[in-house]
């Protein structure tokens, strides 16, 4: 008998990519796979080499006021309609952005039984408009079924599985021994307050891993002038050596930085982003602050010189770093991709 063909729409941000594509890579045994994703830089990079991905360019839906918007959605629906019915889709997963949103709607209008997955404690408002038109939801951290209009199970966050964890990645990445090593991220486009943080931290007795984002790349370099203890880059493709070489990590707080934490139970001191829509990244950082795997600090206190101090204090506090990278570890239910194929297979029985 052949395999069912589920169709995993999601694209935008890299939150939305990576679960897209390792719920893929672990539905791949059960159902047949294609994607849609959106024409922004970051899907062409992420999707390249993988088969049968569409691309679609649907408008936002949050932003009503849009004078075209009516004709522009209209268009994405029976686009979305479209594809569905010509590659003979059985079942649609969203993971997130507004490809998904269209891709979950149309689903509905043909009887496909659909399904959306988000990483965060508040979900996305797309997301909870969508919800409408699923048979169940998947969320990435507790709190996250909130405002969803389905049936929800709470899985965790799936990671690419090309994360894992590097012997030696000290000795690789040329980090003099007995240093404290602390990551910060800003996230793929970087975070100048992040960046800020990581240049007043680096010192005899701390090492620093710093992706800086491209468009700070060039300020922050000039500003790091002759500092020694310090390791920049604009962007880390692969994260996975300076994670295993990491003892604490500096973040802000998206569900997908959360979920690379905690595949790799990393201690942390996350810093939401303050204009994140409804402030999802606080509601984030608290709910793993409340597991105490991680402290959670606003971003106005994070620019006092305590924080430093604070950071550079837990770094070399083995007995706490151990504590919480325990509680870091145990933040998600085992293996969330394989639990979301799961719920996919028994929603298409």
């Amino acid at each position: 008998m052949s395999r069912k063909h589920l169709l995993i729409a999601g694209g935008g941000t890299g939150g939305h990519i990576t679960p897209a594509i390792a719920v893929g890579q672990a539905a791949s045994e059960y159902f047949r796979v294609s994607y849609v994703c959106t024409p922004r830089p970051v899907d062409t990079l992420m999707y390249a080499g993988i088969e049968n991905v569409s691309v679609m360019n649907p408008p936002r839906v949050d932003k009503g006021r849009r004078m075209l918007l009516p004709f522009t959605a209209t268009k994405s629906f029976f686009s979305a309609r479209s594809l569905l019915k010509s590659t003979g889709v059985d079942a649609v997963l969203g993971t997130g952005g507004y490809s998904s949103f269209f891709a979950v709607a149309a689903a509905r209008s043909l009887g496909i039984p659909a399904a959306l997955f988000d990483s965060n404690a508040v979900p996305g408002k797309s997301n909870r408009i969508a919800s409408r038109f699923c048979k169940m939801a998947f969320t990435g951290l507790p709190g996250g079924e909130k405002g969803l209009h389905c049936e929800v199970f709470y899985t965790g966050t799936p990671v690419s599985d090309k994360l894992k964890r590097v012997p030696d990645a000290v000795k690789t990445l040329g980090i003099p021994e007995n240093s404290s090593v602390i990551l910060f991220l800003g996230g793929s486009q970087g975070a100048s307050a992040i960046n800020d943080l990581a240049l007043e931290t680096a010192t005899e007795d701390v090492f620093v891993l710093l992706q800086a984002g491209e468009r700070d790349y060039s300020r922050v370099m000039k500003k790091a002038g002759h500092l020694t203890g310090i390791k920049i880059d604009s962007f880390v493709h692969d994260l996975s050596v300076w994670y295993s070489a990491a003892d604490l990590v500096v973040a802000r707080a998206g569900g997908q930085t959360i979920a690379e934490l905690a595949h790799f139970g990393l201690p942390a001191m996350l810093v939401p982003y303050p204009f994140a829509a409804e402030d999802h990244q606080t509601a984030n950082a608290e709910a793993v602050a409340g597991k105490g795997a991680a402290l959670s600090v606003e971003q106005q206190s994070a620019k006092s010189s305590g924080f430093v101090q604070t950071a550079v204090n837990l770094a070399a506090d083995k007995d706490r770093l151990q504590k919480m990278s325990q509680a870091m570890s145990s933040v998600f239910p085992s293996d969330p991709a394989l639990s979301i194929v799961s719920h996919l297979r028994e929603m298409t029985q």
